[in-house]
């Protein structure tokens, strides 16, 4: 199969097992897993399936990750942000 699209590179993900939480405008928080982060985006393991807005805030200190986030994917209990501002 032909990409036809140019695909760019994913940067270096950190594998990790940190906790992290989002927040919802409503100001409901939602505590999750961080499982591997880059400087641009997050994958997150939460314990429920409940679906996410499509922005948070998020809060990976542990990771040195916090600010409004764009959920970019999300299957199950997992999901992908990407960081929109820090």
């Amino acid at each position: 199969m032909v990409a036809t699209h140019l695909e760019r590179p994913r940067p270096a993900r950190a594998m990790v097992y940190r906790e992290a939480h989002v927040t919802y405008d409503s100001g409901y928080k939602r505590r999750g897993i961080v499982l591997d982060h880059s400087d641009t985006g997050v994958r997150l393991r939460f314990p429920t399936n409940e679906r996410l807005p499509a922005t948070v805030t998020l809060n990976a200190s542990a990771v040195g990750l916090e600010g409004t986030a764009r959920v970019v994917w999300q299957e199950g209990s997992e999901a992908g942000f990407s960081l929109t501002r820090r």
